[in-house]
């Protein structure tokens, strides 16, 4: 698939923020749950953008949000996604 954000990207930037690095070894996430999420993201981006549109880097963002906020609502407990200023993620 030519994918509009490879999945390994969108799993290097979401490893470049230290609050999901803690958040992620504090809940004992998986990585082969953080692949597979990638790519799931990955595959319904590419399929709901359309082929005319463009493809910017607060579009980039929001689509590590929805990474972030996947793997939040599926294998942790007591955690958001925030903007303060930048994206990271805070314990409830």
């Amino acid at each position: 698939m030519d994918y509009i954000v490879h999945p390994s990207n969108i799993l290097s930037r979401a490893l470049g923020i230290d609050s999901f690095k803690q958040m992620i070894n504090d809940e004992q996430v998986q990585f082969s749950e953080l692949v597979h999420t990638s790519v799931q993201i990955a595959e319904e981006w590419t399929n709901d953008w359309g082929e005319d549109e463009g493809f910017g880097s607060s579009d980039g963002t929001y689509l590590l949000k929805d990474f972030i906020d996947t793997i939040i609502d599926c294998y942790t407990d007591g955690y958001k996604t925030v903007f303060n200023p930048y994206l990271s993620i805070v314990k409830l």
